[in-house]
């Protein structure tokens, strides 16, 4: 693994779903752990969608093989949202490769 590229930091949340008395469902993604990442910005472009204008963005963060993650959790990167939509795993580097995409709240 080359240490000396994972220079940025990003927050990882995992998905929680609570269920209410009621029996409704509702996830919810608690504070995770901050850790070392290379982030790439990959592509961005703006849709339009009943009148709507929503930024779309992709970006591909590495991050070190030992930290749990999985599809569908969110990565917190700059105060901006994105889900990890695919895992890339390198096991000679060392790493798990990250493909995110934003999250329009």
């Amino acid at each position: 693994m080359i240490a000396g590229r994972l220079t940025e930091f990003v927050e990882l949340r995992k998905p929680v779903v609570e269920t209410d008395a009621f029996g409704s469902e509702k996830i919810s993604f608690p504070k995770g752990r901050l850790v070392h990442a290379e982030v790439n910005w990959k592509s961005g472009h703006l849709s339009q969608e009943a009148s709507e204008l929503f930024p779309d963005g992709r970006v591909e963060v590495i991050i070190y093989s030992a930290h749990p993650v999985g599809e569908k959790w969110h990565v917190i990167y700059q105060g901006t949202t994105y889900t990890v939509g695919a895992i890339e795993f390198n096991r000679r580097r060392g790493i798990k490769r990250l493909i995110c995409d934003k999250v329009n709240e």
